[in-house]
């Protein structure tokens, strides 16, 4: 009887500690989601800044030369010196004197404003 009993008492510590994994493994993935998204920027040669901000998980942007190419959920972005492009199709043409971009991705939903203001809203 003794045996059976210590046996048991092991079941219910691998029982608790499994438990506490999954607990903590759910925690952990809603910890992830809730925070998943990101920002980047760049300083182009003219000394325009770009700043993209996107909810999905990946963020990539290059800044060479005068233009700023950004990929993100999706979606291929291009600011040139007077032009947004997505997915090589011109959306706004932008004062080449602007020293700011800034490019918001949210929801298949891209936003652009040039020093501050709104230049265009792209919806796919």
């Amino acid at each position: 009887m003794t045996e059976q009993a210590g046996t048991s008492s092991w079941l219910k510590r691998i029982r608790i500690f499994a438990g506490l994994l999954l607990m903590a493994l759910a925690v952990g993935g809603a910890v992830m989601l809730a925070t998943s998204g990101g920002m980047c920027s760049g300083t182009l040669a003219s000394g325009r800044s770009v700043t993209a901000q996107s909810d999905s998980w990946k963020l990539d942007a290059t800044y060479s030369g005068d233009t700023a190419t950004i990929k993100t959920a999706g979606f291929n972005i291009e600011v040139t010196p007077d032009r947004l492009n997505v997915d090589r199709q011109r959306i706004a043409f932008i004062d080449s004197r602007a020293k700011s971009v800034g490019v918001n991705v949210k929801a298949n939903e891209i936003i652009f404003h040039a020093d501050g203001k709104w230049v265009a809203t792209y919806r796919r």
